[in-house]
């Protein structure tokens, strides 16, 4: 984990240098590029015996690009992302659940340039979960020993640049968990499984 940050660190200073050199509005190829991203995840986890993508949650951090060629890169983001789950939305409901899944990730992506307008992106991820609240009722069910600290995860989705200098990008990604997050309460499942929508802007310098 930390040797990936070190790499991150040093294609940020690598990418800002050459943008000192270049200048941001310069066409000319770049090995390196970074961003930040802000937005939101739409989640469920498969296990709980609930159903629906009904947990909003922050999904907020850097990317960094590495440039192979004008179609071609590996990027690498650090994250701050929550998951989990609750009941569907319902004033009238009798029994309320809430699960926060608050994650430290880094995911990992090659990503496919369409005409500099369009980026395409498949990988995978690693997730260190830091802290957990799981509601019942409004209650604190206390019981963060039935969630696992580690997530391998994969992902895949898409970019649409915006604008004439494509410093701005939306995107969609869907993202599951390879491995277990948690205990199952469905006896048909081996773990809780981790699976969410996620709408991010994304500003490149």
């Amino acid at each position: 984990m930390n040797r990936i940050l070190f790499f991150i660190f040093l294609c940020t200073s690598f990418s800002l240098q050459a943008q000192i050199k270049h200048g941001k509005d310069d066409d000319q190829f770049r090995i390196f590029d970074v961003g930040l991203i802000a937005g939101f995840n739409a989640s469920q986890v498969d296990g709980d015996n609930l159903a629906g993508f009904y947990k909003m949650g922050l999904n907020t951090g850097g990317v960094a690009h590495i440039n192979f060629n004008e179609d071609w890169s590996l990027s690498f983001e650090i994250l701050f992302t929550q998951k989990g789950a609750r009941t569907r939305p319902d004033p009238d409901a009798i029994n309320v659940y809430k699960l926060t899944m608050n994650y430290a990730e880094v995911p990992v992506a090659i990503n496919y340039n369409d005409q500099n307008r369009f980026i395409f992106s498949a990988g995978l991820g690693y997730g260190r979960l830091f802290k957990v609240v799981e509601l019942i009722n409004g209650l604190d069910n206390n019981n963060d020993d039935a969630f696992y600290s580690d997530e391998v995860s994969y992902h895949f989705g898409g970019t649409i640049l915006i604008g004439e200098e494509k410093h701005f990008g939306v995107n969609f990604r869907y993202q599951g968990s390879i491995t277990a997050v948690g205990q199952s309460l469905n006896p048909t499942l081996p773990g809780a499984i981790n699976r969410l929508l996620s709408f991010r802007g994304i500003y490149y310098f």
